[in-house]
């Protein structure tokens, strides 16, 4: 298994608490077209598709353990995946074309219990 490194923006001040949700962008790279559907569908339960292998996600720190968890359940060997974190102020300053609303922090979400 890889070691994953946090990186921390500037603009962060402190560590945030594991229930606090911020905004992740997922991007992976699959070489099988079954494992990239699987892949592909298992994100669609955590966030919005901003490009072909791209997803937005608004999740807390629990959540990304289980994502990268489940991902690579799916994911095989050759495949890569990245999960980059952004701060409020970096992702209030995303623009992406053809998405106009901004990626506010009052996202509706459900969580079954």
């Amino acid at each position: 298994m890889e070691r994953w490194r946090r990186v921390i923006c500037k603009n962060e001040i402190a560590m945030k608490p594991s229930r606090k949700k911020s905004w992740y962008l997922v991007l992976y790279d699959v070489h099988d077209e079954k494992r990239l559907r699987l892949v592909s569908r298992h994100l669609e339960g955590y966030g919005v598709r901003v490009q072909y292998s791209v997803f937005r996600c608004r999740l807390n720190q629990r959540e990304v353990e289980r994502l990268k968890w489940e991902l690579y359940k799916i994911m095989d060997g050759i495949d890569e995946l990245m999960i980059v974190g952004l701060c409020e102020k970096c992702a209030d300053k995303v623009i992406i074309k053809g998405m106009p609303q901004r990626w506010s922090s009052s996202v509706t979400s459900y969580e079954v219990l």
